[in-house]
């Protein structure tokens, strides 16, 4: 499993630009201030041209901001300020700019205690695979990571954010022997009072780090552990990139239950964030808490009315409440979204057999499985058409390819064991149907643990 690979895991790990923009020295040690009183004709220098990008970026006017900035670059193309100050807005733009790599690159050495540029100059190269740079930099990095724990943190973020584990690893397991000395002989208590609340925060960083290393390695009984170790030094505090980090790590590990309780505590601090909103949805759905996963599915659409197949899952949602109309509509609404979605076609064969329309049912069949064969969904309405039709040895044949993909797929069993006593085969009928009776005895006990307090 490759963790974590959506752009949700990094929101904010990476701070702001403005942080470095409204900071930022002149060549003369002052700070880059408005001009004051009245102009009748400024002057066009590259300054001045760097002033206006920046008040337009502090206004949140990208398109204006970036404008005077190419302006200052082409008027000025060597002084370091504006290639910093372009370079950086661009890579926000958009972080897999090589023209931003390039820009950063050119003063990374003259503004080396720049650590904001340093990071994103290190995301750039791995983002765009620039294999031969990036463990040079890292190298070059590592007086900065040692007198900055929060710094080397980020660094670590970063390497695990494109799947380098093992110089992860070797970063974490260095901030680790350099807090060890610190933590001798004390307890978890004790690290929870005032005077050690910092520590605490950094022990607790350290397990949760070690966590998403084991998540990114499939390793998910350690992930687990790792995270419970974290939550002991209570860690990740609810207001941080790091909840959604978990969240993330949680929902691909398919423990939705956790996952969703995550997912709230980040959401009440950030609501307008439809990603997350989104996977929130999806943990409520997999763990079959459809009201609820109705509910964030349809605030995800208001925050994000393009939202990749919010429609289709919105559409299985109503499905399992019965609300077959509903359904209907988000299948169709997909569909003008995404004309090729074999899944929501497939949906859409489901509807058109409950109402009894073979016609219809095997035209959807026919247009989804043109597009994915071995779609699941796919051969489980066919399974269910052809034991309607009396087809069994078809049935069997869809249905068998469903079990083999989704071993707990609990209906195909009960399909099955309808398709195989139908053909006389007996001993075949029982198999499935005993599947089916343990998959459903599982399923009931898995909810009432979930809503054991």
């Amino acid at each position: 499993m490759s963790f974590p690979k959506t752009a949700t895991f990094y929101l904010a790990v990476l701070r702001s630009v403005a942080i470095l923009a409204l900071n930022l020295s002149c060549s003369d040690g002052k700070l880059i201030a408005a001009q004051a009183g009245p102009q009748t004709s400024p002057p066009l220098s590259a300054e001045s041209l760097l002033q206006e990008g920046l008040q337009a970026y502090r206004a949140h006017q990208m398109t204006r901001a970036l404008s005077k900035l190419q302006q200052a670059y082409k008027l000025s193309p060597g002084n370091p300020n504006v290639r910093l100050i372009l370079g950086l807005m661009l890579y926000e733009k958009d972080p897999a700019s090589a023209d931003a790599q390039h820009l950063m690159e050119s003063v990374a050495v003259q503004f080396r205690d720049n650590l904001e540029l340093q990071l994103k100059l290190l995301d750039s190269y791995l983002r765009l695979k620039t294999d031969a740079k990036w463990p040079p930099m890292l190298d070059r990095l590592q007086g900065a990571i040692k007198g900055n724990t929060r710094f080397a943190f980020d660094v670590i973020y970063t390497l695990i954010r494109y799947d380098r584990i093992e110089p992860s690893r070797i970063q974490l397991d260095k901030i680790s022997s350099r807090l060890e000395p610190k933590i001798q002989g004390l307890t978890v208590e004790e690290l929870k009072t005032p005077d050690h609340k910092s520590l605490q925060q950094e022990i607790g960083e350290i397990h949760f780090i070690r966590g998403l290393i084991a998540a990114s390695a499939d390793n998910k009984s350690e992930a687990m552990d790792l995270f419970q170790n974290a939550d002991r030094y209570e860690f990740p505090p609810p207001r941080s990139p790091q909840m959604q980090m978990l969240a993330e790590a949680l929902y691909r590990m398919e423990e939705y239950r956790l996952s969703s309780q995550a997912y709230e505590i980040y959401l009440k601090q950030f609501p307008a964030d439809a990603t997350a909103r989104m996977h929130l949805a999806l943990s409520y759905y997999f763990n079959g808490s459809f009201e609820s996963a109705r509910d964030n599915f349809l605030k995800a659409l208001e925050l994000a009315p393009q939202t990749p197949a919010a429609h289709l899952y919105l559409g299985l949602t109503f499905l399992e409440l019965k609300n077959n109309e509903e359904a209907r509509r988000r299948f169709q609404e997909e569909l003008k979204a995404d004309p090729q979605s074999y899944q929501a076609m497939a949906e859409m064969a489901y509807l058109a057999y409950s109402d009894g329309d073979d016609k219809l049912c095997r035209q959807w069949l026919e247009k989804a499985r043109a597009l994915n064969p071995e779609w699941i969904e796919t051969n489980m309405v066919f399974g269910l058409l052809y034991n309607r039709l009396g087809q069994f040895d078809q049935a069997i044949q869809s249905l068998e390819k469903v079990v083999k993909e989704k071993p707990d797929y609990y209906k195909a069993h009960f399909q099955l064991s309808l398709a195989y006593r139908r053909s006389g085969n007996e001993a075949k009928a029982k198999q499935h149907a005993d599947t089916y009776d343990r998959l459903i005895a599982e399923r009931k006990a898995s909810a009432l643990g979930d809503k054991a307090p």
